[in-house]
């Protein structure tokens, strides 16, 4: 190696001059140029540099149909700089400062680095495109000379886009090159983000080019826009209203993570600092990622609030803009300036949300989840073992080795209402039946179920999937019955005399038929078999009752939204804070519904609660006794036929249309259980405990809020108030009891001896449960038998009840105390699952009812680890 020279003052002066001086010039003729050549937004909070979507579109020609190979191709440098000559001077520019004198050495030239990423994309597409869960139909792959091609004809051809007309637009060298950075980033993960053929509508593909596999929208790679301020923060992990948050929620490296860190965010004090936490979790998150704090989902459960968090949006302005004269004060619908000095400077800060969730409960739950639905490391991570197992990987015996296909956990707070976990999992191929064109070799072919690409299937299943209730609407019949104006104080007496201590419930009592869910018998007290079924209004009170657990709001009219409540405040969906004028701000879900029927009986159209009628007493004594004639057999109230009778016995099956959310069934939980504790009166499930301001004040000339007058300023979005509890409290009590038999010796016990062993079982006294299994017409038959019947046109496949949209689904919902030794009913836990099918058989896990509860067996898993009563890694 050649011995450097020594170097004068004048050598150093010259490169210095050579590396500084166009550098400045840069800087100043962007600035003189970069507004006429490229407005900064065109779509309010997020901006779309119209050169970098122009760059981006080259590649729409270059990214064709390719076999799939193992590795990119090489891009030759020179290869590149001669197909753009236009570019070259640019992309051999000299090295930094430091390398020039000799102080380091040379970094690889500009045109290297590109032709290395070019060579790196080819790879990306390779994996892209052949990997188990595809955005795209094909495989994929770069073809350089296209790519050349098409930069060749963009670069310096001046060009108008709608947006901004009688503006001329010119792609260049650094367009291209900052576009190839933005797609080969983070291995490529801007690839999911555009449009691929495969997961396209037909209508939006029937615009592209017929060799065209990839297209390049705006919307898929605008920004935020970085001149209106910083976003408001999202923080959890404060217990109670009074304590400061633990955790927040900010992208690495962002303004976001340094600013939602200072105490006049977070209001924080020293007892310790706070972790950020870098977004929601994904189904490949490593085991040891914070993220598993986080909801599945965030961002959509809480999208309506983006116009407060967002200092862009209209409604951040319309709280935070006064008059110029100064003689305009805050008022509760004028909050002032939201702003604080941020590295010396005053910034406009949105407002910041105050979240419930628990972050240590939600990661245990989403975890849990992730176990059952086929994460074999997590489950060794966590120790999660089955009795049935025997030491082997969890559901080693279903397909894809997962105990389940989806799990959703939703828990509540009893005192509070706050929502402290909402967790949400798929199988890997349930996952690749809503996202993506296709499934991998791995996934069973013989599935029922179409793939087609919904993204919505893909959010948080414990609160944007609903299913049949079952028999989880157990507690709230039994409710009805011990308020029945006839035999309920009778009933009431007779039970609360019963129960001792350690007894086990007579066969024939409600809390009996409570602990074996004793459908039939339930049905027989539904429809007064002590009036020998005649002028019977209990399906009525039933319908009442719901409503005391929060459920059938917004039924009373026909409604689309009947049943569904706010999950950001806990309202209901038709709530006004000004005498009707304004609806607030909310996320409506699907909570819980009973009773109600669709608008002239058609499937989709909005629902309303049924009129109550008289019932023909002769159908519903036919009904009671079965086919065989006699009651008390196994066939009562099967295969009923008659009228309006079959509806309404479908409801009290917990069938027809009767619905509800992994959060509708926890929040009937947590008001049956706050009842048990003589709560008087409740909050419903809400997951926003606040929005605020600054918490400090900003100092002149900064004229910053007050955070805690934001309560008042958004009255219209706080908490909704609390509401008397409705359900008497010794009715609440007798049903509780009888729940807690339910894993001693009832339909729970199978599961909770796969979770602890038979002896705990029976001493277990801080749960009590309800096991739910909605119609599954596939139950008993295999997958075998359901392609045979499947296969063919549709009528064909109309005509077999299999072949429909029903799925295998398992309900748990329980109620337990956080001290195992006794005290108050604290949390309610509910989860829904949808069950996975033996390689072995082809039939589904747990038919016919048989067999350990999947659901109650993940709702133990993550309890009894919550209790310390389950060894194993914390999560």
């Amino acid at each position: 190696m050649a011995e450097p020279r020594s170097r004068t003052l004048l050598d150093f002066a010259i490169a210095a001059s050579a590396a500084v001086l166009p550098m400045m010039l840069g800087i100043l003729l962007l600035v003189a140029v970069v507004r006429p050549l490229d407005p900064p937004a065109a779509q309010g909070d997020r901006y779309v540099s119209v050169r970098h979507v122009a760059a981006l579109r080259t590649f729409e020609h270059a990214i064709v149909a390719r076999p799939a190979r193992s590795a990119g191709q090489e891009i030759r440098t020179e290869a590149l700089l001669e197909a753009l000559p236009q570019c070259r001077r640019e992309w051999t520019a000299p090295g930094s400062l430091r390398s020039m004198l000799g102080l380091q050495a040379a970094a690889a030239s500009p045109a290297e680095r590109i032709a290395a990423q070019l060579g790196e994309l080819d790879a990306q597409l390779a994996r892209f495109g052949s990997r188990a869960n595809a955005r795209v139909d094909r495989a994929v792959g770069f073809d350089a000379p296209r790519w050349f091609e098409e930069a060749q004809r963009v670069l310096g051809a001046p060009f108008e886009v709608p947006d901004y007309p009688g503006l001329r637009f010119q792609v260049r060298c650094a367009d291209l090159a900052a576009a190839l950075t933005a797609l080969t980033r983070a291995d490529g993960r801007m690839l999911d983000a555009l449009a691929w053929r495969g997961t396209e509508t037909p209508a939006t593909v029937a615009g592209w080019r017929a060799e065209q596999v990839m297209a390049v929208a705006p919307r898929d790679v605008a920004r935020r826009n970085p001149w209106n301020g910083i976003a408001g923060c999202i923080y959890l992990g404060a217990r109670g209203d009074a304590a400061t948050p633990t955790h927040f929620v900010a992208a690495e490296r962002s303004a976001q993570e340094r600013l939602c860190a200072l105490p006049a965010m977070s209001g924080a004090s020293a007892a310790g600092p706070l972790t950020a936490l870098s977004g929601e979790p994904r189904a490949d998150l490593p085991v040891d990622d914070a993220r598993w704090m986080v909801p599945p989902s965030l961002s959509a459960l809480l999208q309506p609030l983006e116009g407060l968090r967002r200092p862009s949006a209209a409604l951040y302005r319309h709280y935070t803009e006064l008059g110029e004269s100064g003689g305009e004060r805050p008022t509760a619908y004028r909050y002032g300036p939201n702003r604080l000095l941020f590295d010396g400077t005053p910034v406009d800060v949105g407002f910041s949300i105050d979240l419930t969730i628990d972050p240590s409960l939600q990661a245990l739950a989403q975890k849990t989840a992730a176990c059952y639905t086929g994460r074999q490391d997590v489950c060794r991570a966590l120790g999660v073992q089955r009795a049935e197992d025997a030491g082997k990987a969890i559901g080693h015996r279903l397909l894809e080795g997962a105990m389940v296909r989806m799990a959703a956990v939703a828990v509540i707070d009893v005192a509070s209402g706050r929502i402290e976990a909402l967790a949400g999992a798929l199988s890997p191929c349930a996952r690749q039946e809503v996202d993506g064109p296709g499934r991998a070799a791995n996934c069973d072919r013989r599935l029922p179920y179409p793939v087609q690409y919904r993204p919505d299937a893909l959010l948080n299943a414990a609160v944007f999937h609903d299913a049949m209730p079952a028999s989880t609407i157990k507690p709230i019949m039994a409710t009805a019955f011990l308020a029945d104006r006839d035999v309920g104080a009778r009933w009431l007496a007779a039970e609360r005399a019963a129960m001792k201590p350690g007894a086990q419930p007579a066969r024939d009592s409600l809390r009996g038929q409570l602990m074996r869910s004793d459908s039939a018998r339930f049905l027989d007290r539904m429809f007064c078999f002590d009036k020998a079924y005649a002028d019977c209004k209990r399906p009525w009170d039933l319908q009442t009752t719901a409503q005391a657990f929060g459920w059938n709001t917004g039924c009373t009219d026909a409604r689309v939204d009947c049943g569904k409540q706010d999950l950001l405040f806990g309202r209901a969906v038709d709530a006004t804070a000004e005498k009707g004028a304004i609806r607030p701000l909310a996320t409506t879900v699907a909570y819980g519904r009973l009773m109600s029927e669709p608008v002239g009986g058609q499937l989709g159209a909005p629902q309303q609660l049924r009129a109550p009628s008289a019932l023909d007493a002769a159908i519903v004594r036919r009904c009671a006794f079965g086919a065989d004639g006699r009651r008390g057999s196994d066939d009562d109230w099967e295969k009923c036929r008659g009228g309006a009778v079959v509806d309404v016995v479908a409801e009290g099956w917990g069938q027809g249309h009767a619905r509800s959310s992994a959060l509708g069934v926890a929040g009937m939980m947590a008001t049956l259980a706050a009842a048990a504790n003589g709560q008087e009166q409740i909050r419903r499930p809400h997951v926003v405990q606040s929005l605020r301001g600054v918490r400090q004040a900003c100092p002149e000339p900064c004229r910053g809020g007050d955070g805690t007058a934001l309560q008042s300023a958004v009255m219209r979005w706080s908490l909704a108030p609390a509401q008397p509890n409705r359900v008497p409290r010794d009715a609440a009590e007798v049903i509780l009891d009888g729940l807690s038999y339910s894993h001693r010796a009832g339909t729970a016990r199978s599961a909770c001896e796969q979770v602890f062993d038979a002896k705990a079982c029976r001493g277990i006294g801080w749960l009590a449960g309800k096991t739910g299994t909605p119609s599954f017409p596939s139950d008993g038959k295999s997958l075998d038998e359901i392609a045979r019947l499947c296969r063919g046109d549709a009528a064909t496949r109309a005509s077999h009840a299999v072949c429909g949209s029903l799925r295998p689904y398992k309900w748990y919902v329980a109620a337990y105390r956080t001290d195992p030794r006794g005290g108050p009913w604290t949390k309610a836990i509910a989860v829904l699952t949808e069950r996975n099918w033996l390689v072995n058989s082809g039939q589904v896990h747990g038919a016919g009812d048989h067999g350990p509860n999947p659901s109650a067996e993940i709702a133990m898993q993550i309890t009894g680890r919550q209790l310390g009563l389950i060894p194993g890694a914390a999560p």
